[in-house]
């Protein structure tokens, strides 16, 4: 036996003598996930025996080693169809065991070492696998249900049709597995590297995969209803479907080019504000009715996705090409030298967004409401802005060839400098209009509150004055700069503070829970009222002073827990 003591040869001589006296059936050669050659606790009676220092016999077919303690032994006996219900193999050696059919439920299997062992259809239902070394192992048919095996090393093991429900894996090293058909429902993997495993048709139903590595693992047929993927690695897989999948992860597999809308992530209704961390292509998922406001999306593709009435007040956006934005609420979203081309942004609200170098080639911005918006050398060429409000928008150096205005509000907005060779404006309200240098600008079909011979004295006059004209317009352009600037500042500070709230709301729940001593004279009342209060006024804070309300809150909290009724 490795590691174990043997120099006192009288013991090992009696140890022998006691086995051999054991009637043990004849020696059969076990073939690996067949059913066992005896019957159960058939063979030597070994029950709650301490046998770390016992030379053991080779043949232990359905022994009865219930509670057997056999911590840091050498296993090299046939253990097929064995009761190892309730024992102690701690640091066992049982590489390539043959151990098909056994019961090793409730065994402590910690640090055990089980590579290469053949433990198809046994019993391992709550086991204790804890840094154990399965790999290469084979579990077809097992029943591992309740198990922990965290931080095992399951990787390349067999668990085809198995049991792993509510299984530990967490921070396991299980890459290469194969578990087809395997019911895994409740797995706690978090952290878990599942990298290049084989998922067909398995069961994954509220699984915790959060953090996991899956990238490149095989998941035809796999159920991932109710698991969470928060922040999961899902590169180069296959045959992913993650419908009712919860969590966002933090990579996916790279959408096809010509992708169908709303064949991605499913992520309609869902309040993704607190997500910090999101998948770089999104392009095709359906997030209608998603709230994503103040959430920086610059790195993630938007790309012929669905986001139909989301609210993105403040949100920031890069790659939205041929997305459906329709009602969308974008007021005051940060969309410059974003690609909108082909987008539907028709009835959305863009009020005081900024889209200044942002590219609307043909897209649809029918009923949308841009008021105030600032479209700075945007290129929308065919867009169709048909029935928009566009009051005090600033268009100055657009290109907006061959696009449609017709019904368009443009009171007090400015086209100065753009490019309108084609644009159409029949029907449009273009009082106050400011078209200075505007190319090829045709207001044919348009109306103003004022008459023509009072369009043609302001042309004259502001030619006159262009030069004041001009500092005028710098020094406005520079005001709103300065206004966003201070306003993205106070933002900014807000939501630090709100995170810093958010924190410390978190503490007082983990103080509350962390007293386990309930029967003192904390007044609870007080406490819980408070923690729920600091919660709700946290959710509804819109400034600074909110904030304040809450720390207050959260203050007169920990004041209740260590003070009595």
């Amino acid at each position: 036996m490795r590691g174990t003591p043997r120099s006192i040869a009288g013991l090992v001589t009696l140890s022998a003598a006691a086995l051999l006296s054991i009637p043990m059936p004849p020696a059969a050669a076990a073939t690996p996930g067949d059913r066992p050659p005896c019957r159960a606790r058939s063979g030597p009676h070994l029950a709650g025996r301490d046998l770390t220092r016992t030379t053991l016999p080779a043949d232990l077919s359905c022994a009865d080693l219930r509670g057997a303690k056999l911590d840091g032994l050498t296993v090299r006996s046939v253990l097929v169809g064995a009761d190892l219900t309730g024992a102690s193999l701690k640091g066992a050696h049982l590489g390539y065991a043959q151990m098909a059919g056994a019961s090793l439920r409730k065994a402590d299997l910690s640090e055990a070492e089980l590579y290469y062992a053949d433990l198809r259809g046994s019993d391992l239902r709550e086991a204790t696998m804890d840094d154990s070394s399965p790999y290469y192992a084979h579990f077809e048919g097992a029943d591992l249900s309740g198990a922990t095996m965290a931080r095992a090393k399951t990787y390349d093991a067999q668990f085809d049709d198995a049991k792993l429900v509510g299984v530990d894996l967490t921070d396991a090293a299980a890459y290469g597995a194969d578990m087809r058909r395997a019911d895994l429902r409740r797995l706690k993997a978090p952290k878990a590297r599942l990298y290049g495993a084989t998922f067909i048709r398995t069961v994954l139903r509220q699984a915790d995969l959060s953090g996991a590595q899956l990238y490149e693992s095989v998941m035809t047929g796999a159920d991932f209803r109710g698991a969470d993927l928060t922040g999961a690695d899902l590169r180069d897989v296959r045959d992913a479907r993650l419908t009712g999948s919860r969590g966002v992860p933090r990579y996916l597999p790279e959408p096809g080019p010509s992708c169908e809308p709303g064949s991605g992530q499913d992520y309609r209704g869902w309040d993704l504000t607190s997500v910090t961390d999101f998948p770089d292509d999104l392009s095709c998922a359906d997030l209608t009715g998603a709230k994503l406001d103040g959430v920086d999306l610059t790195g993630v593709k938007l790309n012929r996705a669905i986001l139909r009435d989301v609210s993105a007040v403040g949100a920031s956006l890069r790659s939205a090409k041929g997305a459906d934005l329709r009602g969308a609420r974008l007021r005051r979203a940060k969309l410059g030298g974003a690609d909108l081309a082909g987008a539907d942004l028709s009835r959305a609200d863009l009020s005081d967004a900024a889209l200044g170098s942002a590219t609307l080639t043909q897209a649809k911005l029918a009923g949308a409401d841009l008021r105030d918006a600032e479209l700075i050398s945007v290129t929308a060429d065919q867009a169709d802005f048909t029935g928009a409000r566009m009051d005090r928008a600033y268009l100055h150096y657009g290109k907006y060839r061959d696009a449609v205005f017709r019904k368009a509000v443009l009171t007090d907005a400015d086209l100065s400098d753009a490019g309108l060779r084609g644009a159409t404006f029949e029907g449009a309200e273009v009082t106050g209009l400011k078209q200075d240098f505007a190319e090829d600008i045709d207001l044919s079909g348009s109306s103003s509150r004022l008459s023509v011979g009072w369009l043609v004295f302001f042309g004259i006059a502001g030619l006159l004055g262009l030069w004041i004209i001009a500092g005028l317009t710098t020094a406005r352009v520079r005001r709103r700069r300065v206004a966003r600037e201070q306003a993205a500042e106070q933002a900014v500070r807000f939501e630090d503070a709100r995170r810093a709230q958010e924190e410390n709301v978190t503490r007082l729940g983990e103080e509350i829970d962390g007293l386990t001593d309930r029967t003192g004279d904390v007044d609870w009342n007080a406490v819980l009222d408070a923690y729920d209060a600091a919660k709700e006024a946290l959710a509804s804070a819109h400034d600074m002073s909110d904030l304040t309300d809450v720390e207050t809150i959260v203050a007169r909290g920990r004041r209740a827990l260590t003070r009595g009724r």
